[in-house]
């Protein structure tokens, strides 16, 4: 598939794939404001605690150590990028101890199909919980290998450091627990359990995930309340539901890894008995399965199961080369990488100097703008409300999902959000009281909704229109309500 040069080893092809991605990120990083959820985990590191109503806290931990120097859009960001190259140094040497003995380039083509996921682009420029669970995993991943084959202390004690650190990024390195205990038992290796080390491992990992669970004990365990509710809503399961998540999938992932990852998988279960299709297997459905069956409940977002094609990539790049002489497996190939290289460089070129044509209040990437100038404009709003008799007013935002973006530039003011939902936000700032006023912001998105938003309050009047323009057309509005006499 590649060719072989005595100037382009897959070492140093891997290093310049990295570099190159590494530089798109650190080009767009600065040029646009943070996403709802980069805000929302921004306030994590500005509100520093133990954890927190959705998520454990690594995340919050990670960007509170950027905002004791900076609270800038750049710097917030530097934290994905650092991740994001080191998830790929550690892929690239999971995929060369999996293989020691396959063609030198298997570790390259790993690199590659991870790099060809939108996904993947995205998590390594916006700091969600996802970006440092991934390379947390995959370095676990290849620990856990280490353990089979030669299981020294030290390999016990990095798999505890690692789960537990994986446990502080998401819950949903759970899965990496449940691997282990799977690898364990379906290799014949329940002797193990005989010795210290696997409860050596076990101890670590409580201890380091231990300040998440002393503040649920604390909270009611609300997170688990929250996460229990989450996966499984008080609906019925249907297939519909499990297709268009599985559309996000091939979208967000691409042809390449999406339609050949599935092909590997099936010649990895035919090849159950080889430790490194069960090794891979094993790390890599578990997350997958997870999201697939639950998104027959509620649609899951694509990076969801970012862990799980990331953990699958040796096994899928070992099955590319082998079947490479095959015509559609190299169509699948190339047309994946050309339709994810196009959309990575469309991306990034878009954030960083804006060209798309949009019609007005149509702009792709309106969660990127004009937060700062609506929260600017509603705060000397509420400073004006706030000169009249009544309660002390405060900002408003009708749901949670863009309350961050609010809360992040009002710092260190209130937001609260008008809704039934309790969430992070009612443990930051508080839930609304009956007979609350304040500026209810409407971003142009959420425009449907701002009738009923409006009738929490007895009374709402318009106060102001808030509008972006790039290159001559209004990108998004936002529209801001005087209200007053929250009804609850």
């Amino acid at each position: 598939m590649i060719p072989a040069s005595a100037a382009l080893n897959p070492g140093r092809a891997a290093l310049l794939l990295v570099a190159f991605s590494s530089v798109l990120h650190l080009l767009a990083a600065g040029r646009v404001e943070l996403s709802g959820d980069e805000a929302h985990y921004a306030l994590y590191g500005y509100h520093l605690a133990l954890s927190y109503f959705d998520h454990p806290p690594l995340v919050g931990w990670l960007q509170a150590a950027v905002l004791l120097f900076s609270s800038s859009e750049f710097a917030l960001r530097l934290w994905p990028v650092l991740l994001g190259a080191l998830a790929s140094l550690a892929l690239f040497r999971l995929t060369r101890e999996l293989y020691p003995t396959a063609s030198p380039w298997t570790a390259f083509v790993a690199l590659a199909l991870l790099h060809s996921a939108l996904a993947f682009q995205v998590l390594s420029l916006a700091m969600l919980p996802d970006t440092p669970l991934l390379p947390l995993g995959l370095v676990a991943a290849l620990v856990m290998w280490r353990v089979f084959e030669r299981g020294m202390v030290r390999d016990w004690l990095w798999l505890g450091v690692l789960l537990g650190l994986a446990g502080l990024a998401k819950y949903t390195a759970v899965t990496l627990a449940l691997s282990a205990v799977l690898l364990l038992a379906l290799s014949g290796r329940w002797a193990l359990l005989r010795t210290p080390w696997p409860w050596l491992a076990v101890t670590v990992a409580a201890l380091l995930i231990a300040p998440v669970l002393w503040w649920n004990w604390q909270h009611d365990w609300l997170s688990f309340h929250y996460q229990l509710g989450h996966g499984m809503p008080a609906r019925s399961w249907e297939l519909t539901r499990l297709l268009l998540s599985q559309a996000g999938q091939l979208v967000a992932y691409g042809p390449a890894l999406y339609l050949l990852g599935i092909a590997a998988v099936i010649g990895g279960l035919r090849q159950w008995r080889t430790p490194t299709s069960r090794h891979a297997l094993l790390l890599g459905l578990p997350p997958l399965l997870l999201f697939g069956w639950s998104s027959g409940f509620e649609p899951t977002l694509p990076h969801w199961t970012l862990l799980g094609w990331a953990l699958l990539t040796p096994l899928i790049a070992h099955w590319l080369l082998q079947h490479w002489s095959r015509r559609p497996v190299r169509i699948i190939t190339w047309g994946g990488f050309g339709y994810s290289l196009l959309l990575t460089l469309v991306l990034h070129s878009e954030l960083t100097v804006p060209w798309l044509p949009f019609a007005e209040n149509q702009y792709p990437f309106a969660d990127l703008h004009g937060w700062e100038q609506a929260t600017q404009r509603a705060e000397t709003l509420r400073l004006e409300m706030a000169q009249e008799p009544g309660a002390e007013p405060v900002v408003f935002a009708g749901n949670w999902s863009y309350a961050s973006h609010l809360a992040w530039h009002a710092r260190p003011r209130p937001v609260q959000v008008a809704d039934d939902r309790y969430d992070q936000n009612d443990l930051w700032f508080g839930t609304p009281q009956a007979g609350a006023r304040g500026v209810l912001v409407v971003p142009w998105q959420f425009r449907n909704d701002a009738a009923r938003w409006q009738q929490r309050f007895a009374h709402c009047v318009p106060a102001d229109e808030v509008s972006v323009v790039l290159r001559g057309t209004v990108a998004t509005s936002h529209s801001l309500y005087r209200c007053d006499g929250y009804r609850g």
